[in-house]
């Protein structure tokens, strides 16, 4: 070694540790008293001896965003404006509330509370999430109540219990991509149930639970997004009829109910259910702010014990601390007072953006959001949706295209346009920037 060392100009030390390396790498052998010597080549028949590779298309799914994140990452661009995110607005984060809460955790819950715990959710926030339900109608207790990491793990849960390979999954058209995206994952089969300016149609909901006798149906039945719809009252009865005729499970997504513009909420499907087949799905992230990473499932009966049993296994539990904070938030006077304030500034926003809009565009119907913070805006017919998607881009502005949204990825061209997080100067500087790029487009398509 210190013949190869002075060779090779390198400490002593250096050449040590190569041959070390080479060693652990079974590249060289040593032996006491003997040297080193160059290794023999493994044997053709010795464990893994060969390497293998996981067949990643074969796992991995097809991307349901594929091509959209790139073009959305433009949104960092200086001057660009974004009306894809469909994110809430910081100023309606209720950040100093909610400190006063975290610190009062920090300082009055002994430290025990915060020991490992294997819990599906803290007792005090479940019961103030459950007392929230049975406001609206559910006969919610707090132990009916999972606490999870968002409405995207809530969601991943649900798959996990309910549904493999070619599992027919019947959803609403178009649907939110995030929990399309997780039921990709599970290689399932969609069967889309169509819908009109008030939701999902308890009509086709009836034919395909009927024809196609699906495991789950997914339905986001208030907030509707991407289109903002609010399902009327009696047809959420009649679906949980007919889920209860055909044995459906129903996995409904009441994220942003608290969002509704025009009148009371509806009550969630759950409400009408009877024998435990509804599961509800909620995240906080658009009524208090993202950063949380609290969402809920409730649910009753088999359904929740199972639930139950998946979520512990998935990560143990939800961050006790946030949990705890967030209880003693929502149990303050600082939680309605919060959601009223928010209410009203997406509702002026919403009025602007629509009566924007209606200017840029008078030649779409265009239908103001009954809640939530995204406007579905139907393009002709004739008109491509990556075409109208490209030239916002090089307008400046950034939308979603519809594609994500329809559970066979195939639908009506269409965008979804967001403004919650917009002042409505930036939101109407971004729907001019629109206005001219669906201008071109349109223009490009009749030429042709």
């Amino acid at each position: 070694m210190r013949d190869l060392a002075h060779s090779l100009d390198c400490a002593l030390v250096t050449v040590s540790q190569a041959y070390e390396l080479l060693a652990a790498r079974g590249r060289v052998l040593s032996r006491v008293g003997k040297g080193t010597y160059v290794a023999p080549p493994p044997k053709s028949d010795e464990r893994f001896a060969r390497r293998w590779e996981p067949d990643v298309g074969r796992f991995a799914r097809a991307q349901r965003l594929e091509g959209v994140f790139e073009q959305l990452t433009r949104a960092t661009e200086a001057g660009t404006i974004t009306l894809a995110a469909a994110h809430p607005a910081p100023e309606t984060f209720p950040l100093h509330d909610f400190g006063r809460a975290l610190s009062r955790t920090l300082a009055d819950d002994p430290p025990e509370v915060m020991q490992y715990r294997s819990s599906t959710g803290d007792d005090q926030l479940c019961e103030t999430l459950a007392a929230a339900l049975r406001r609206r109608g559910c006969n919610a207790e707090a132990n009916d109540v999972i606490v999870c990491s968002g409405a995207q793990q809530a969601a991943d849960i649900v798959a996990t219990v309910l549904l493999e390979e070619r599992s027919v999954v019947a959803s609403e058209s178009p649907a939110y991509s995030g929990t399309l995206g997780v039921f990709d994952a599970r290689g399932v089969t969609y069967v889309e149930v169509r819908g009109d300016e008030d939701g999902v149609r308890s009509d086709d909901v009836e034919r395909v639970f009927a024809e196609y006798r699906p495991r789950l149906f997914y339905v986001n039945p208030i907030s509707q997004n991407p289109t903002g719809a609010v399902l009327p009252a009696r047809r959420a009865k009649q679906i949980v009829a007919f889920a209860r005729r055909y044995d459906v499970v129903v996995l409904e997504d009441q994220t942003g109910w608290e969002l509704t513009y025009d009148g009371p909420a509806p009550a969630p499907l759950a409400a009408h259910d009877s024998d435990g087949r509804v599961i509800v799905m909620e995240s906080l992230s658009k009524s208090v702010f993202p950063a949380l990473r609290i969402g809920y499932l409730y649910a009753k009966g088999a359904i929740a014990e199972a639930l139950e049993v998946a979520k512990i296994r998935a990560d143990v539990f939800t961050s006790t601390l946030t949990q705890r904070a967030l209880w003693r938030f929502m149990d303050s006077p600082a939680y309605p007072r919060h959601l009223r304030a928010a209410r009203t500034l997406y509702r002026e926003r919403r009025d602007a953006f629509v009566e924007a809009l209606t200017r840029a565009v008078p030649w779409a119907e265009i239908r103001a959001p009954a809640a939530g913070v995204n406007v579905w805006l139907p393009l002709p017919r004739r008109v491509s949706t990556q075409a109208a998607f490209d030239a916002c881009a090089r307008e400046g502005v950034l939308v979603m295209p519809a594609e994500p949204f329809y559970p066979t990825r195939v639908g009506p061209p269409a965008l979804r346009l967001s403004f919650g997080h917009l002042s409505v100067e930036e939101a109407r500087e971004g729907i001019a920037r629109l206005g001219r790029a669906l201008a071109k487009v349109i223009g490009s398509q009749v030429t042709t």
